[in-house]
């Protein structure tokens, strides 16, 4: 199966038991590949994180991590907890495993919300994809960081600089819109459709040596003179 004709079938399975959301699926899977991250603008209930976790049945043995962000949240509900023992030999090191540094497709939702120190960390997150954890530097496994709001940050927020600095990060922006033909709404509350489980077969599921090997060729890709007029 040649790599067009998978990543068409792929996408063809992410797109089951969804409906209208081809275009913010596409660009989720393209910006993950380029390892790259975007941003979802929508109100409630538009499958915002449907779309996130849908997003991770596309790679074999991925793991996901989401979390709702609010203005009370800590770096320790997305970075992990201190560990205690670690803490009493003085080094400052928290416990990754299952959060945000040990994911490779995490969803972030009301990504304004955040204090800026969630804001900075994830900035060396997306940019460098390292993580500073103690004395120790974590090269993260993230691939496709999808983060979303039901609006636009606020330019008058006491951290701008910070959200600023996040906002550059997402080189996609999409509008997500809802289910708004009239079949496709029937069709969404009546048939039994189970978007959450993973249809997508092995054969399909993007390894990590498939991965990597793209990672490298596209540094290779030409981009035509008319992309950037």
């Amino acid at each position: 199966m040649s790599q067009k004709s998978k990543i068409n079938k792929l996408l063809e399975a992410l797109n089951e038991g969804v409906f209208e959301k081809e275009e913010a699926i596409r660009l989720s899977l393209l910006t993950s590949v380029a390892g790259e991250s975007i941003f979802f603008l929508g109100l409630p209930g538009v499958a915002k994180s449907l779309i996130a976790r849908r997003l991770k049945f596309a790679f074999k043995d991925a793991k996901s991590f989401e979390y709702l962000m609010n203005r009370f949240s800590t770096p320790d509900e997305v970075f992990g907890p201190i560990s205690v023992t670690e803490l009493q030999k003085d080094n400052y090191k928290r416990i990754v495993e299952n959060y945000l540094p040990d994911a490779e497709i995490v969803f972030l939702d009301e990504i304004w919300k955040a204090g800026p120190a969630i804001q900075n960390t994830l900035l060396t997150v997306l940019n460098e994809k390292v993580f500073r954890n103690g004395k120790e530097e974590i090269k993260v496994k993230l691939k496709g960081l999808i983060s979303a709001s039901n609006e636009l940050p606020a330019e008058s927020d006491g951290h701008s600089d910070s959200v600023e600095a996040l906002w550059d990060r997402f080189l996609l922006r999409l509008v997500v819109k809802g289910v708004e033909e009239e079949g496709n709404f029937n069709s969404m509350i009546s048939d039994d459709i189970k978007p959450t489980m993973d249809n997508v077969t092995p054969d399909l599921k993007i390894t990590d040596e498939e991965y990597k090997k793209w990672d490298k060729e596209i540094d290779a890709v030409v981009i035509p003179d008319e992309v950037y007029k």
